[in-house]
C-alpha cells in the first residue's frame, strides 16, 4: 500500500497534522517509535498540559523567541481559541489560570493524550514502535524504513520533536531526515533551561521561591538588558530555575561566562522609596542586630547573603549603621547578582532551539521549498518561544497547517479559490458578485453569514457583545447557504434573511460577533467545507489570512472612509432607509478601528494579496482592474 501522508512522530504537532489528513479523506499512517503516543505532552506542565496560552495570535508573535514572522499563517490558521475548541468538543473540559495559561479541568495531561488518541484513530491507521532509519524518495514516493519494515507514502509530515526530554523519544531522528533532502539544520541547543551558577552563597537557597520581581539578563559590558521581566523565580542546589529563569536562558546563544544576571528583589520600589522603607524598618527594630531587621523585607533564608553582600556586620546595631551602609543594602536588594556557569543539558530542557533552517520552508502550508511533498511541523523547526503554553501551541498550529495541505498523490485540484479581503463598504459584496458571475465562479459572501447570526442573536435578545451568551446561542442555530439564479441566499434555521441582513443596524451586530471566537470557528468550518466542492469566490476580512491562506489567488480591496460612506449612504436611501451621511461615516470608521484592533483575526491585507484602492473609481472601472488581475494571475500565469 502506498500512503497518501506518513506522519513521523506522535506528539502534538504529528497527531494534529494526522487528524487533519485523515479527516479530509486521505489514507494516513502515524508513525511513532515509542508504544504510545504523546510520551512529552505527559510530563509537560508537571504533568498537567499547559497546551496553550488564551490570548491573541500577537501576543504568542510576541512571546516567540525566534522567528516570529514565521508563525503568523499556522497561527492565523489554528488559533489558540480555535485549539481550545478542538479539545473541548472532544469532551476535555479546559480552564485559563494565572498568565492566560491552559491547563485541563483535571489537571491531568492524560487527558489530552486520551483526546488525540480517540481522535487519530477514528481517521488513521498508527503504527507504533517504528524507529525510522531512513527516509528516501523514489520519483513520487517517499520510502521510510525501520529495521525490517517499510513504509510507502506520497507525501511525508516530519514531526519527531528536537532533543529536549530524550527519554521520551525526542532524540534529533527528523535532523537527519531533513539533511538528507539538503536541507540545513540550525545546530540544536537546550533552551527553556535551569542555569547552573558560580556563586557559592547561594547554595543554602536551594528550594527558595521569589514573587513579583524583576530578572534581567545582562552581556557583559551591555547596559541594555538582553531580557527582562517581571515574574517568578526558584533557587536551586547548583543555581537557579523557575519561569523567569528558563525564559532568560532562551537568550543564552553565547558561552555563560558572557553573561550575568540581576535580580531586582523589590521592584515595586525605586531605590529612594526603598531606603525610606528600610529607614521604617529600622526604627522598627532600633534595639536589634542588623541582620535581624530585615525579616519584614526579605525572605529569612535570603538575609544573611544579602547582608554578607553589602559587607556590613551582621551583629551592628541598627541605630549604628551608617548611609553608606543602606545604599550598599538598597543596591544589594535592586540587584542581586548572579554568575551564570552553565545552562542545564537536553534532558532538563523544556524545548529546543534550533532546527531546521525556516528560510526553506513555506510557512503557509509547512512544506518543504526543496523537495515537494516533505513537511515538517512542530519542534524539529527553528522556532520557540518562552514558557505559558507558546511552544505547544506551535507544534499544533504547524502541525494543523501541514495536515490541512497535503495533497492526494496526482490530486488535480478540482476548485480553485479566489479571496477577497477588505474593510466594510469597500464594494466587496457587489464586485465579487458580478467578478463571479463572469468567471463561472459561486460567490460566497462570508459578511451575509456573520449578518444571519447578528440577527438571529438580536431576535434573541441577546447581546452581541457578550461572548457567553452569544457563544451558549450558537448550538440552537444552523445557518444555511444556498444558490438560486446563482445568487446566494442565507438561511438561519430554515428562515431566509437574505434581505433583513441588509439593514443598517446589522452591520455593527455582525462585527460584535465576528470577534467571538466560537462565532469565528463555526463559520470557518463550513466555509471551508463549501470551498471543497466548487470553484468559489470569497469575500469578508480575514479570507486570505485565516479561512483560505493557500488561496489562488488574494486580493485586498479598500477605498478611502468618505468614499465608502458615501457608497453605504447611497446604497441605504435607495432602499429607502432614512439615514445620515456623518452618521454613516462614523459608523464605517467605527467598524474599521474595531475589525482592525480585534485580537482575532484582525483585518489586514494576506502578505501576498494584491492590493486594489477604489477611490474615485467607478463601479465598471473597478471590475475591470480584478478581471485584468485574475487573467493575469490564475489563467495566463497559471
Amino acid at each position: 500500500m502506498i500512503y497518501d501522508a506518513a506522519v513521523i512522530g506522535a506528539g502534538a504537532a504529528g497527531c494534529l497534522a494526522a487528524i487533519c489528513a485523515g479527516e479530509r479523506g486521505l489514507k494516513t499512517v502515524l508513525l511513532e517509535s515509542n508504544s504510545k503516543i504523546g510520551r512529552k505532552l505527559l510530563i509537560t506542565g508537571k504533568g498537567r498540559c499547559n497546551l496553550t496560552n488564551d490570548s491573541g495570535v500577537e501576543t504568542h508573535i510576541k512571546n516567540t523567541v525566534r522567528n516570529p514572522r514565521f508563525m503568523y499563517k499556522s497561527l492565523n490558521l489554528l488559533s489558540p481559541q480555535e485549539l481550545m475548541r478542538f479539545f473541548e468538543n472532544e469532551g476535555v473540559r479546559l480552564k485559563t489560570e494565572r498568565g492566560n495559561r491552559v491547563f485541563p479541568v483535571s489537571d491531568k495531561s492524560s487527558d489530552i493524550v486520551d483526546a488525540l488518541y480517540s481522535k487519530v484513530k477514528s481517521c488513521c491507521e498508527i503504527k507504533f514502535s517504528f524507529c525510522v532509519d531512513s527516509v528516501t524518495k523514489d520519483e513520487d514516493v517517499f520510502i521510510i524504513k525501520s529495521k525490517d519494515k517499510e513504509v510507502r507514502a506520497y507525501n511525508v509530515v516530519v514531526a519527531t520533536g528536537g532533543r529536549s526530554y530524550p527519554l521520551t523519544g525526542s532524540n534529533g531522528a527528523g535532523y537527519a531526515v531533513a539533511e538528507s533532502f539538503g536541507h540545513s539544520i540550525v545546530s540544536p541547543a537546550p533552551s527553556l533551561v535551569p542555569v547552573d551558577c558560580a556563586d557559592t552563597d547561594i547554595s543554602d537557597l536551594a528550594g527558595l521561591t521569589l514573587k513579583n520581581v524583576t530578572l534581567s539578563l545582562y552581556e557583559n559590558g551591555k547596559k541594555k538588558p538582553v531580557y527582562s521581566e517581571l515574574g517568578e523565580m526558584l533557587f536551586t542546589h547548583t543555581g537557579v530555575s523557575g519561569p523567569l529563569v528558563l525564559s532568560a536562558s532562551c537568550h543564552m546563544v553565547k558561552p555563560c561566562g558572557d553573561y550575568y544576571i540581576s535580580v531586582d528583589l523589590k521592584p515595586g520600589l525605586t531605590a529612594q522609596q526603598l531606603d525610606s522603607r528600610i529607614l521604617r524598618d529600622f526604627d522598627k527594630y532600633k534595639n536589634k542586630d542588623f541582620c535581624n531587621s530585615l525579616s519584614d523585607l526579605l525572605p529569612s533564608s535570603l538575609i544573611p547573603v544579602v547582608v554578607k553582600r553589602c559587607e556590613t556586620d551582621k551583629t551592628a546595631k541598627v541605630n549604628s549603621v551608617t548611609r553608606e551602609q543602606r545604599e550598599r543594602l538598597c543596591k544589594t536588594i535592586k540587584s542581586f547578582t548572579l554568575t551564570p556557569r552553565k545552562l542545564a543539558g537536553f534532558d532538563e530542557a523544556v524545548v529546543t532551539r534550533g532546527g531546521v533552517n525556516v528560510k526553506e520552508i513555506d510557512p503557509s502550508s509547512m512544506q518543504s521549498k526543496l523537495i515537494s511533498g516533505l513537511y515538517f511541523a512542530g519542534e524539529v523547526i527553528d522556532c520557540d518561544a518562552y514558557t505559558g503554553g507558546f511552544n505547544l501551541q506551535i507544534a499544533f498550529s504547524t502541525g494543523y497547517c501541514a495536515g490541512m495541505s497535503v495533497q492526494k498523490h496526482h490530486e488535480e485540484k478540482k476548485t480553485m479559490i479566489i479571496a477577497i479581503d477588505g474593510p466594510s463598504g469597500a464594494g466587496k459584496s457587489t464586485l465579487s458578485d458580478e467578478l463571479a458571475n463572469r468567471l463561472g465562479f459561486i460567490h460566497i459572501d462570508t459578511g451575509a453569514m456573520y449578518r444571519a447570526i447578528g440577527v438571529f442573536v438580536d431576535d434573541n435578545g441577546v447581546d452581541s457583545t457578550d461572548e457567553k451568551k452569544v457563544t451558549d446561542l450558537l448550538p440552537k442555530l444552523t445557518v444555511g447557504v444556498d444558490f438560486k439564479d446563482g445568487a446566494q441566499h442565507v438561511y438561519a434555521n430554515g428562515e431566509d434573511v437574505t434581505k433583513r441582513i441588509r439593514e443598517p443596524q446589522v452591520s455593527m451586530l455582525a462585527s460584535n460577533v465576528s470577534k467571538i471566537p466560537a462565532v469565528r470557528t463555526y463559520l470557518v468550518n463550513e466555509q471551508r467545507r463549501i470551498a471543497g466542492e466548487m470553484n468559489i469566490l470569497m469575500d469578508g476580512r480575514d479570507i486570505g489570512t485565516v479561512v483560505f491562506p493557500n488561496a489562488d489567488l488574494k486580493i485586498y480591496l479598500t477605498a478611502s472612509a468618505e468614499d465608502r460612506a458615501r457608497r453605504r449612504y447611497e446604497e441605504q436611501i435607495e432602499k429607502g432607509f432614512s439615514v445620515n451621511f456623518d452618521d454613516v461615516l462614523a459608523d464605517v470608521i467605527k467598524r474599521d478601528k474595531q475589525d482592525m484592533s480585534r485580537d482575532l483575526a484582525p483585518l489586514k491585507p494576506a502578505d501576498d494579496a494584491v492590493i486594489v484602492d477604489s477611490s474615485g473609481n467607478e463601479f465598471e472601472d473597478t471590475l475591470r482592474i480584478l478581471l485584468d488581475i485574475v487573467n493575469k494571475r490564475l489563467f495566463k500565469e497559471g
